[in-house]
C-alpha cells in the first residue's frame, strides 16, 4: 500500500485527534469538545472518504464494526456496571465504607484513612470521576472539622480515585482493554497491582506522617456493614475469576436486597436507581460504537495493515 493511501486510511483518527485534543488546548477546556462529537465528525469523514464501497456499502462496514460481539459485550457491562454503580450509592454504600475506614482510625490517620477509603470505593464502583464526586464533599467537610487544606484533602480523594480506577474490574478503560486484547481482567489486575501498588504504599506513608498532628471535632457517624457488602462481594467474586457480568448482576442484586431490608429505599426506588445508572452510561455506549465503527472503516482501508507494515 502506497504512503498516501494508508495516510488516508488512517486520517479519520488524525481528524478526531484534531477536533478534540487540538481545539480542546486552544479553549484550555478539555470539556469544551465534547467526545461524542468529535467521534461523530470523524466517524462521517470515514464513511465520506471510503466513497469507492459506495454510501451504502461504507454505512454497513461502520455498522458491522459498532456491533461486533466484542463491542456489545463491553455495552452490556457498561449497562450493568453503571447500574451496580448508582444503586450502591442510593442505598448508602459509598457513606457506609467511608464511614467504615475512618472509625477503624484514630483522627492523626484521617489522611491515610480517607486515601484508602477513596481507593477501595474507585476500586469498587470503577470511576475515578465518580469517586471525586462522591467523596469530594466529605474531603470538604474534614477539612473544615480538622482545619487541614481543603486543597490537601481534595488531592488525596483524586489520587486514590485515580489509583482505585487503575485496578478496577468494572472501569471502562479496564473493560476496553481486556475485551479489544483477548485477556483475562484478572491478569490484568495483577499487572497493575505490582505498577500502582508500590506508589500507592509510599503516598500512603507520606500521608500518614503529614497526618500525624492532625485532630478533628467531628462526631463519628455509626457503620451499617452491611451496606459495605456489595462492593467486597464484587471484589472478591471478580479477583476468584467469576465472569464480570455475573458479577455486576450479584453485586446488583445484593444493593437491592440490601438496601430494602435495611429500609434504606425501596423497590421502586431501586429501579430508578438501575435506570438512572444505566441511562448515565448513555455517552460511554455512544462513543463506544461510534469508535468501533470509525476503527472498522480504517482497518477496512487498510489503515491498521498501514500501521503494521
Amino acid at each position: 500500500m502506497s504512503n498516501r493511501k494508508g495516510l488516508l486510511a488512517l486520517s479519520p483518527l488524525f481528524v478526531f485527534v484534531t477536533i478534540y485534543l487540538v481545539a480542546s488546548i486552544i479553549a484550555q477546556d478539555f470539556y469544551k469538545v465534547p467526545i461524542s462529537v468529535a467521534f461523530v465528525i470523524a466517524s462521517i469523514y470515514a464513511v465520506a472518504i471510503s466513497y469507492k464501497n459506495g454510501l451504502r456499502q461504507s454505512v454497513d462496514i461502520f455498522s458491522n464494526g459498532a456491533s461486533k460481539s466484542n463491542i456489545m459485550l463491553m455495552l452490556w457491562i457498561f449497562i450493568l456496571a453503571g447500574a451496580f454503580a448508582q444503586s450502591a450509592k442510593a442505598m448508602g454504600s459509598v457513606d457506609a465504607t467511608v464511614d467504615l475506614m475512618l472509625s477503624l482510625l484514630p483522627d492523626n490517620m484521617l489522611l491515610p484513612g480517607l486515601f484508602l477509603a477513596t481507593c477501595f470505593i474507585s476500586l469498587s464502583i470503577g470511576t475515578s470521576v465518580g469517586t471525586i464526586v462522591a467523596l469530594v464533599p466529605i474531603a470538604a467537610g474534614l477539612a473544615q472539622s480538622t482545619g487541614s487544606p481543603a486543597a490537601l484533602l481534595t488531592a488525596v480523594v483524586v489520587g486514590g480515585a485515580f489509583f482505585g480506577d487503575n485496578l478496577s474490574f468494572i472501569s471502562d478503560t479496564t473493560i476496553a482493554a481486556t475485551s479489544s486484547q483477548g485477556c483475562s481482567m484478572s491478569d490484568k489486575f495483577k499487572v497493575n497491582f505490582f505498577i500502582t501498588t508500590p506508589a500507592a504504599i509510599i503516598i500512603l506513608g507520606v500521608y500518614t506522617f503529614m497526618g500525624m498532628h492532625m485532630n478533628t471535632t467531628s462526631t463519628p457517624h455509626p457503620v451499617d456493614i452491611m451496606r459495605v457488602i456489595p462492593y467486597i462481594s464484587v471484589l472478591a467474586t471478580a479477583i476468584a475469576g467469576l465472569n464480570v457480568m455475573l458479577v455486576l448482576t450479584i453485586g446488583i442484586l445484593l444493593t437491592g436486597i440490601i438496601g430494602m431490608l435495611s429500609g434504606a429505599m425501596g423497590v421502586f426506588d431501586w429501579f430508578h436507581a438501575m435506570g438512572e445508572g444505566i441511562m448515565g452510561m448513555g455517552e460511554l455506549i455512544i462513543v463506544t460504537m461510534l469508535a468501533g465503527g470509525m476503527f472498522e472503516l480504517v482497518r477496512h482501508n487498510g489503515g491498521i495493515d498501514y500501521i503494521i507494515a
